[in-house]
């Protein structure tokens, strides 16, 4: 067999076994991260020469992708208004919260592991990346209170280009020897990245956003293109400049999301279905370099580290740098729980790894025991906890997609044109004669849409929307014989 089709039968086979586990994952409660690695980890033990093939580097560069994609989904689903109801807090907890747990964590793993307090400043930044995916596929269809869950998505969506940035200082720092870089250089540093990250996301999705409100684009399937493209182009510019790409593409994703474009449910499941599959590659390639047998060197001083990310750091650094905004105490325990650990921490590690900083084989299997720990532990419960906590709020026990995947077996949409001097002109829509099985559900007038009532009056030009039980279709054509009648389609 050649290269490539042997290559293409392993992505098959990892990506149907990863959506396996995904499916499995809400019906046993197992966190679907731990079966990617574990998935990884057999591969891994079939053919050992992968770590060749697969170096730390490549892995890295896989992985930067990868979470430059999950983290434009996380932008496309967090609007503006919901950056704007959680800013202070969230941003909070992604730049000083990361501090505080970075400094816990160091101090932890110095009196745990005894490396030296550079390598162990590496493994405290790791440890202080949350993972907010990880915590909403834990809890299911379950809602959490709006600010609440604004509050852990834009902070998991910020969090990363800061734990990135000062894992870039702590590797400059191992390069040159552990002196020599003045504080001011930091700072600047700091500007320059998160600077760079943030102007270049805010031009890229306000050109988008642009780009999709005036596109017609005659395939439905070129509108995941554009976006695929912004996204893209967002996080490359911003890191060919120095800055972060990581603030970029999520940046960018919220300022898309509240693009007016055609298609928009066709272009959200095409990026949660993207970062699903790059979500499980990277954590099956991650699990490559995770070697179950170590584990037993490790468990004590990784079980001791993983409880105090879990009980000491993320706890500390909630309260400290949430006090002086509006949260009630149980909001502050939710939130310090539901700081799951994801692919950023091992993927900061392995900036370690590529720099042959002292002790990195130790820091890997460690942050690998405190991840899993996190996931098993944390992942388990949160749910539990959420709804003991009494912070969820009920919602439909079928998802939107589900519900409309229903609906389209049933109904058609029929858009219809009300044609200059028609008979339906000047009439309210309770005076039309609608077919039984049939409801217009929207009227779109100068490019806006009314919300339409039997008191609504049509006018020339308007647009109808008409939904239809497919058996009742020619009975509308025959009601709008005059007008402009459009195909039937099925839902979105």
């Amino acid at each position: 067999m050649s290269v490539v089709s042997v290559a293409s039968v392993v992505v098959a086979v990892v990506l149907l076994s990863g959506v396996f586990i995904a499916s499995a994952h809400s019906r046993v409660g197992l966190p679907a991260m731990v079966g990617f690695v574990a998935l990884g980890c057999a591969i891994a033990a079939l053919d050992p020469d992968l770590l060749t093939a697969v170096s730390p580097g490549v892995a890295t560069n896989l992985s930067y992708f990868a979470l430059a994609m999950i983290l434009f989904d996380g932008g496309l689903h967090t609007t503006p208004a919901r950056v704007r109801r959680a800013f202070w807090p969230a941003m909070s907890l992604a730049t000083l919260g990361v501090l505080v747990q970075s400094a816990i964590m160091t101090a932890l793993a110095h009196a745990v592991l005894r490396l030296p307090w550079l390598s162990c400043a590496m493994l405290g930044v790791a440890a202080s990346s949350t993972d907010a995916a990880s915590v909403f596929s834990a809890l299911g269809n379950t809602s959490l209170r709006e600010r609440l869950a604004d509050v852990l998505e834009v902070e998991s969506g910020t969090n990363d280009p800061m734990t990135f940035f000062l894992m870039t200082v702590l590797i400059d720092l191992a390069r040159i020897g552990g002196s020599g870089m003045h504080p001011v250089d930091v700072a600047v540093l700091f500007v320059e990245q998160m600077g760079v990250g943030l102007g270049v996301g805010l031009v890229a999705g306000y050109l988008g956003r642009k780009l999709l409100s005036v596109a017609r684009l005659d395939t439905p399937g070129l509108y995941p293109a554009v976006t695929l493209a912004m996204a893209l182009l967002s996080f490359g510019v911003a890191q060919s400049m120095s800055g972060s790409g990581f603030l970029a593409v999520y940046l960018t994703g919220v300022a898309m999301a509240v693009a007016r474009m055609q298609e928009r449910l066709a272009v959200l499941r095409f990026h949660e279905g993207l970062a699903w599959i790059v979500q499980i590659v990277m954590f099956v390639v991650l699990g490559f370099f995770l070697v179950p047998r170590d584990f037993a060197d490790v468990a004590v001083p990784g079980l001791l580290l993983a409880c105090g990310a879990i009980f000491v750091a993320r706890p500390a650094a909630v309260w400290l740098t949430t006090l002086f905004f509006r949260l009630s105490a149980d909001e502050r325990w939710f939130i310090a729980w539901a700081g799951l650990r994801g692919a950023a921490p091992i993927v900061l590690v392995l900036f370690a790894v590529e720099a042959h900083v002292q002790g990195y084989i130790a820091l890997v299997e460690v942050i690998f025991f405190v991840v899993l720990v996190s996931a098993l532990v944390q992942g388990m419960t949160v749910q539990w906890f959420a709804e003991k906590l009494g912070l969820v709020q009920a919602t439909p026990s079928e998802s939107m997609c589900e519900l409309l995947a229903v609906a389209r077996e049933a109904a058609v949409v029929v858009p219809i044109e009300v044609a200059p001097g028609s008979p339906s002109a000047g009439k309210r829509l309770r005076d039309l004669a609608f077919p039984a099985d049939t409801l217009c559900y929207a009227v779109v007038r100068d490019g806006k849409a009314v919300v339409p009532r039997g008191s609504t009056r049509i006018r020339a030009g308007d647009h109808l929307l008409v939904l239809a039980h497919e058996g009742a279709v020619g009975d509308l054509e025959r009601l709008f014989r005059e007008d402009q009648v459009g195909r039937a389609e099925a839902l979105p």
